[in-house]
C-alpha cells in the first residue's frame, strides 16, 4: 500500500516553543507545527535547534523521513553552513545524522555476528553517502521512497541489503514494494537480513530516505522516436522542418537514432548530410540540475540547454512519457538527461553503449552482438531481443562507414 508522505505546513512562529507529536504509524498528510504545550519526548525543542538554520533544516528533514520527528538530530556535528541547495545535499545530510544516531545507539544486546554485521553496514552507508548519487523519483509525483530506479540506482536501504550479498533479495523487494515505505515491505527474505544486520526495523526505517518527483519531458518528435516512432522526425526532415543536424539536450538526430536502433532513419540523417562525426555534449550542468524542487521537471529542448525547473505540479504527468514503455525506459537511460546528459559521444557510441536497469547481479544489459564488443546478459523477453538486433544493425553500418568510438 503506497501511503502519503506527512506534509507539514509552511510556517513556523517564535510564540510557539515545542512540537506537536506526530504518529509514525499510517496516516495521510498529517500536519506538524511548534506549539505551546509540553515537549514531546524525542522531538527537539528550539533551544535545541539553536537557528533559524536548523528550524529550516530539521523541517526538510522531516518531509524526507518522517521518522525525524520522533528523534533529536545532532546538528552540532555538521559545519556551520547547513544552507541545503540541492535533493542530494539534503540526502546526504540525512545520512550523516543518521550514521551518527546510529553509531551513538545501545547495542549491548547484539550477538558477536550482529555487531559485526552493523560496523560492515555502517561502513557501507558511509562510502554510499560520499558517492552522492541516489535514485531518481520518476515513479510518482510526489515524495515516495525508490528502492531501486529505472537506471538501477538502489536506495541506501537498498545498497546495503545488495552490496551484503543479497541482490536477489534487494531486486525481488524492488518488483514487490518499489515504492513502499519499509514497514509496508512483507518481501519474503528481508526479516532474516534485518535481524541478522544488526540494525533495528526503525533504525531502517530512519535511513530510508524519499525523493523528490521528477518528470522528464522533450520535444514530441523524439519522445515518439525513443518510444518506437520515427515518423515525426521523417516528416520534419523531408518538410525542412528539423534541421538534420538540429541538437536536442546536446545530442543530434543521428545519435538518438543511432541509440534507439533506426537504421533507415541513420541512413536518411547521412544522406542529407547529417555530421556522421559529431559528438554529443552535456544537456545542463550541475547548477541548472540542482534548481530541482519537491517535483521537478527536466525539460530536455531543441538547439538549447536543458531547462530544470523547481515545480511541476500535478498536471505535468506522473512518469514522463518516455517511462511508459519498457523500450522508452531502456533508451532514457541511454541519454542520462536526468543527471545532465553524456558528453563526448559519436553516433557509434550511442549505438553500442549498453543499457541496464536492473542493478546488482540482475542487472539485463544489451549490447550489439559482434566481434569486439560484449555480449552481455541474455535478453528475456521481446523488447530486449529487438533492440538488441536493431542497434547491432547500426553499429555494424556506422563501422561499415569508417567510424569508430571516441
Amino acid at each position: 500500500m503506497i501511503r502519503t508522505q506527512t506534509r507539514f505546513k509552511a510556517f513556523f512562529t517564535f510564540a510557539f516553543v515545542t512540537l506537536l507529536a506526530v504518529p509514525v504509524a499510517r496516516s495521510a498528510a498529517a500536519s506538524e507545527s511548534f506549539t505551546s504545550a509540553g515537549q514531546t519526548p524525542g522531538r527537539p525543542s528550539l533551544a535545541e535547534l539553536r537557528t533559524d538554520d536548523h528550524v529550516s533544516l530539521y523541517r526538510k528533514l522531516c518531509e524526507l523521513n518522517e521518522n525525524w520527528a520522533n528523534r533529536t538530530p545532532d546538528f552540532k556535528i555538521l559545519a556551520d553552513a547547513i544552507a541545503i541547495e540541492s535533493d542530494v545535499a539534503l540526502i546526504q545530510t540525512h545520512l550523516k545524522l543518521v550514521i551518527d544516531q546510529l553509531r551513538s545507539a545501545d547495542v549491548g544486546h547484539l550477538s558477536v555476528s550482529q555487531l559485526a554485521q552493523r560496523r560492515a553496514h555502517l561502513r557501507t552507508l558511509q562510502a554510499y553517502l560520499q558517492a552522492g548519487r541516489f535514485p531518481q523519483n520518476v515513479l510518482a509525483a510526489v515524495r515516495r521512497p525508490v528502492f531501486i530506479d529505472p537506471w538501477g540506482t538502489h536506495c541506501a536501504v537498498g545498497h546495503l541489503i545488495a552490496t551484503s550479498g543479497n541482490a536477489r533479495l534487494a531486486n525481488a523487494i524492488n518488483r514487490e514494494h518499489q515504492l513502499d515505505l519499509l514497514r509496508d515491505i512483507k518481501t519474503e527474505g528481508l526479516s532474516d537480513w534485518q535481524r541478522a544486520s544488526g540494525l533495528s526495523l526503525d533504525e531502517l526505517a530512519l535511513i530510508q530516505p524519499t525523493y523528490r518527483s521528477t518528470t522528464l519531458t522533450y520535444p514530441k518528435e523524439i519522445e515518439a522516436l525513443m518510444l518506437g516512432d520515427s515518423d515525426a522526425i521523417v516528416a520534419g526532415i523531408e518538410s525542412g522542418a528539423l534541421a538534420v543536424d538540429a541538437r536536442c539536450g546536446g545530442k543530434t538526430l543521428l545519435h538518438f537514432a543511432a541509440a534507439v536502433g533506426d537504421l533507415k532513419l541513420v541512413k536518411l540523417l547521412v544522406d542529407r548530410g547529417a555530421d556522421l562525426h559529431a559528438v554529443s555534449n552535456l544537456g545542463c550542468d550541475q547548477a541548472e540540475l540542482a534548481k530541482g524542487g519537491n517535483q521537478t521537471v527536466v525539460t530536455v529542448r531543441w538547439n538549447q540547454s536543458t531547462a530544470v525547473t523547481r515545480r511541476g505540479g500535478m498536471g505535468i504527468g506522473t512518469y514522463g512519457v518516455v517511462f511508459r514503455t519498457e523500450h522508452g525506459r531502456l533508451i532514457a537511460s541511454l541519454f542520462n538527461d536526468l543527471r545532465g546528459g553524456r558528453d563526448g559521444l559519436n553516433a557509434l557510441d550511442f549505438a553500442t553503449l549498453p543499457t541496464s536497469h536492473y542493478g546488482y547481479g540482475l542487472r539485463r544489459s544489451i549490447y550489439p552482438v559482434r566481434p569486439g564488443y560484449q555480449t552481455g546478459a541474455k535478453p528475456t523477453n521481446e523488447v530486449f531481443e529487438t533492440l538488441q538486433r536493431d542497434r547491432a544493425a547500426v553499429a555494424a553500418w556506422l563501422e561499415a562507414q569508417g567510424l569508430k568510438t571516441e
